[in-house]
């Protein structure tokens, strides 16, 4: 069996998992006709968002070591 590899992998890996979890809760909880475009507008936000948050999570664990 093969290591996964370095833990920084693994948590990024983890964090993209969870945001897109969190953006797919969000379009299931907000559906509605009514309110698409501001559902389109925030997803659209938090997905653009993601580069953002892996950048940050890399530079503060390779900061850390």
């Amino acid at each position: 069996m093969h290591a996964l590899g370095p833990p920084w992998v693994l948590a990024g890996v983890v964090v993209a998992l969870a945001y897109f979890v969190l953006v797919g809760y969000l379009a299931k909880t907000l559906r509605s006709t009514r309110r698409l475009p501001v559902v389109i507008t925030a997803i659209t936000g938090l997905v653009g968002a993601l580069p953002a948050i892996l950048y940050a999570l890399y530079y503060a664990l390779t900061a850390a070591s």
